[in-house]
């Protein structure tokens, strides 16, 4: 009960650490006795696992949308651009900001490439593309036009379901924890586990009893008879 509650305190899976082939059955005796807990903790689990995947999906959701606004390599970072875009929004989501506007901090450095003079643009202090800066002539606006484009990826982003459901799955995390925290520490209080019969530890704990009365009886037995004395 101690390990479920820090678990919780922690916001982790409740896990009971059955180990694969040991026959141990440590939820199955735990929920023997607590079955009212089983729906809560499963409960807890799943929107634990939501708010897991949730940065994923997000991800996922940049990986397709800049493939579809043609962000590609080169002249692209697209992992790194895709990693920086992705944090930033999961943490204006955590923090309630999805819903302001955002201008993406943008600068433009000159660098050579493999002899090769290029512009490279950084994106809230990463690196995500590089740009030849020939012909000359163009580079201002196709400097102005891959900015723009960042732009409005992160500007979708921001309304996106995949951005809202990182506060959301937390948000809802967060209305479960309290309460059942409290069912634990209810639960904890009790100050005997009765037998029953469905937990496989009362049935071992009772089987070595049975096993014990029968050694005992079949050595008193012994002990009576004319061998024995």
């Amino acid at each position: 009960m101690d390990l479920l509650r820090m678990a919780v305190d922690l916001e982790a899976p409740c896990e009971f650490g059955d180990l694969p082939g040991t026959g141990e059955g440590r939820k199955e005796a735990f929920m023997a006795h607590f079955r009212e807990l089983q729906e809560p903790l499963e409960e807890w689990n799943e929107q634990v696992e939501r708010v897991r995947s949730a940065p994923a999906a997000l991800w996922s959701w940049y990986e397709r949308a800049a493939h579809k606004r043609g962000v590609s390599e080169p002249p692209f970072a697209v992992g790194a651009l895709i990693d920086r875009l992705a944090i930033l929004t999961a943490e204006r989501s955590r923090h309630g900001e999805l819903g302001v506007h955002h201008a993406l901090q943008m600068e433009r450095f000159r660098d050579r490439v493999s002899g090769l003079e290029r512009i490279s643009l950084h994106l809230e202090g990463q690196n995500v593309a590089r740009l030849p800066s020939e012909p000359a002539t163009t580079i201002e606006q196709r400097s102005a036009d891959a900015e723009a484009l960042l732009q409005k990826l992160f500007d979708e982003a921001q309304r996106s379901n995949q951005a809202n459901e990182i506060a959301n799955s937390r948000d809802a995390l967060l209305d479960l924890k309290q309460p059942l925290l409290e069912r634990l520490a209810i639960h904890g209080s009790v100050d005997a586990i009765l037998f029953d019969p469905a937990c496989p530890a009362c049935r071992t704990e009772l089987e070595a009893q049975h096993a014990a009365e029968k050694s005992r009886q079949v050595a008193e037995r012994g002990s009576g008879s004319p061998d024995g004395a």
